[in-house]
């Protein structure tokens, strides 16, 4: 499941991911994402991963075309999880972005929010 709140007076996406991202999950997603963009120049995103289930794989090849297409408009993302093995890949994706991105563990969630909300 992803489900996602927009501040839209911040410009902030705060993102939960608990369980299997679906097509629709990820198609619901886009104009939200795309929408931030047009309203503020910049995301910033708060992503809380709890459970991350099975993604449907035409999907990785979607997001990785739209992280292209958009790696200059990120302007702070946080990712909220106690999965250790995330943290290096959030690290390495990092780079493909103009923005800056850390890694929280989940009892840092208000931290990460608030450090999201300083750009």
């Amino acid at each position: 499941m992803l489900s996602y709140t927009v501040d839209e007076a911040a410009g902030v996406i705060d993102l939960l991911v608990d369980g299997e991202i679906t097509r629709a999950d990820y198609e619901t997603l886009i104009p939200v994402l795309e929408a931030q963009i047009a309203r503020h120049g910049k995301l910033r995103v708060v992503e809380t991963v709890r459970k991350l289930g099975p993604i449907d794989p035409s999907l990785w090849w979607e997001d990785l075309k739209w992280v292209v297409r958009h790696r200059g408009v990120v302007g702070r993302a946080a990712v909220v999880t106690d999965h250790g093995w995330i943290g290096p890949i959030t690290r390495a994706a990092g780079a493909l972005f103009s923005g800056e991105m850390r890694v929280f563990p989940e009892s840092q969630g208000d931290a990460a929010r608030a450090w999201v909300r300083e750009a």
